[in-house]
């Protein structure tokens, strides 16, 4: 008789557990309950950080929807989520944005911030801007040389602009956790007359380079808002001519460009912010979609809106009468993550850690 196999050594096993897909967390939760060993592998955090090195690129879990739902809805195929669904009664909160691992929310009577890592379960409360009521606004990563693979508990900033039509500008404060406190408000005269009732379009905004964008909504000129950084100034840049300007989602291209999504009927259209050889910088569309093609069921595409980009994963979320779909730009395929018609949806990206 043949001599059983040796058995694995754990560094072998790690090895194996490296290669579980980040995009199924369920593969991980059934791997910690095989046995202890495996368990104790799992939860070591040089397994963990050696994990996020090795797919470098976290992947997509699930979105928040702040009309229909008042929770996360997973696009994962099992049941195992990175939080529990409990954990946080989203009903007085408006969710604004989510990256780098962190969700920001807006009290829907006080307007104060609060910031909150699923994954960790921290939540830090952040007042109102002082001098200011947040429209909108981001979430980013404050730590120096920071990847963006494990942003947990590290420092952060939040940027929050809003519109005033009492003078017709536009103005942005932010927010660092090092310091716990707001900075100067810079603000810019947008040269229309602002109506009261329609300033922002309250969709995610963008993080490209040291830049933050936001979409002006058609009361406050149908431009996009930029805050940069480094400077902390604030400019404006128009749309490109489309057909429907509401219908607008604003995005990072994969050359780290500025670039904005839309849609015209069965067409899905990707634009640039591309600067010629003159130094002036212009709107180039540079991608067009065929939805009738890409969707997996016959949609009538006047009911067809996009309403969401995951940065880093490079995908489009477009809601239907039928359901909300996800767009892998890289392969152009497509699939049905959610039956329900969902509105302007804020994707949540994240290593998943077991518990």
């Amino acid at each position: 008789m043949a001599p059983p196999p040796p058995e694995l050594n754990e560094d072998i096993i790690a090895e194996i557990l490296l290669r579980l897909p980040p995009d199924e967390p369920e593969h991980l939760v059934r791997a910690s309950l095989v046995c202890k060993p495996w368990c104790r592998i799992l939860y070591d955090r040089t397994f963990l950080c050696h994990y996020r090195r090795f797919h470098r690129t976290p992947p997509l879990l699930g979105f928040f929807d702040n009309i229909i739902s008042d929770s996360f809805v997973p696009i994962t195929t099992a049941a195992a989520l990175p939080f529990s669904k409990a954990a946080f009664d989203c009903r007085l909160w408006y969710i604004l944005d989510s990256r780098h691992g962190r969700v920001l929310f807006q009290h829907r009577l006080t307007y104060d911030l609060l910031v909150w890592d699923p994954i960790t379960g921290q939540k830090e409360e952040v007042c109102d801007p002082p001098t200011m009521l947040c429209e909108t606004g981001i979430v980013l990563c404050a730590a120096l040389g920071c990847d963006h693979c494990d942003c947990h508990g590290g420092p952060f900033l939040v940027v929050c602009v809003s519109t005033d039509d009492r003078d017709n500008s536009a103005c942005a404060c932010v927010y660092s956790s090092q310091v716990g406190a707001w900075g100067d408000l810079v603000s810019i005269h947008l040269d229309v007359e602002v109506d009261f009732l329609d300033h922002i379009n309250r969709r995610s905004g963008a993080l490209v380079r040291d830049g933050v964008y936001f979409v002006l909504a058609s009361g406050a000129g149908d431009r996009i808002l930029k805050y940069e950084l480094g400077t902390h100034c604030l400019s404006t840049i128009d749309l490109p001519d489309l057909d429907n300007k509401k219908n607008v989602v604003v995005m990072p291209t994969e050359d780290g460009l500025l670039g904005l999504a839309s849609n015209s009927a069965s067409t899905l259209l990707l634009w640039s912010r591309m600067v010629n050889g003159e130094g002036i910088a212009g709107w180039v569309q540079y991608r067009v979609i065929n939805l009738q093609i890409v969707l997996p069921v016959a949609i009538p595409m006047d009911k067809v809106k996009v309403i969401g980009f995951v940065e880093g994963v490079n995908a489009i979320f477009v809601g239907t009468n039928a359901g909300t779909f996800i767009i892998y730009l890289n392969s152009g395929l497509a699939r049905k993550v959610s039956g329900a018609i969902y509105n302007p949806v804020v994707p949540f990206v994240s290593f998943y850690t077991p518990v």
